[in-house]
């Protein structure tokens, strides 16, 4: 399953002076809301921060993979974050947190949720890809970025 029909312009993001973990999953349930009809900051917010309470999403590599299904969604969407300075992410076993691969799905297809998330996390452990997505100073590169590292799985 490839990301481009799921992540978007407008759906990469450079965090700047993020605060905290919380901050970061407001920052993206705000983007995310801006990109979905229909669905309200605070639900997606609320999504979120349900999941982090249940098992912190951050990975060893200092990158996190929040999700939520949230039911009457009509879509799915995919939001990339470079953020900068890293945050902690709620895992003391994780260092902080600089790379974010957020998704946002409709609870009738987890099946497409749990494909996508495998997807971002190929991506986060293909060869030198972090490295690469870390580099990117502005959205418009990270989204280039993103999607050349998944046009190269295939």
């Amino acid at each position: 399953m490839r990301l481009e029909p799921y992540l978007k312009p407008g759906r990469t993001l450079i965090l700047e002076s993020a605060k905290d973990r919380d901050d970061v999953l407001r920052r993206l349930a705000e983007a995310a809301a801006g990109q979905l009809s229909g669905v309200d900051a605070s639900r997606i917010e609320r999504a979120l921060l349900d999941r982090e309470a249940q098992m912190a999403t951050s990975a060893p590599e200092g990158v996190a993979f929040p999700h939520g299904l949230l039911p009457g969604l009509h879509e799915t969407l995919v939001l990339v974050a470079a953020v900068r300075p890293a945050v902690a992410f709620g895992s003391t076993k994780h260092p902080p947190v600089d790379l974010v691969f957020a998704m946002f799905g409709p609870a009738e297809a987890p099946w497409q949720h749990l494909s996508l998330l495998a997807r971002l996390a190929r991506i986060a452990h293909f060869e030198g890809a972090l490295d690469r997505l870390r580099a990117c100073q502005t959205s418009e590169a990270l989204l280039d970025s993103v999607l050349a590292e998944d046009r190269a799985l295939c």
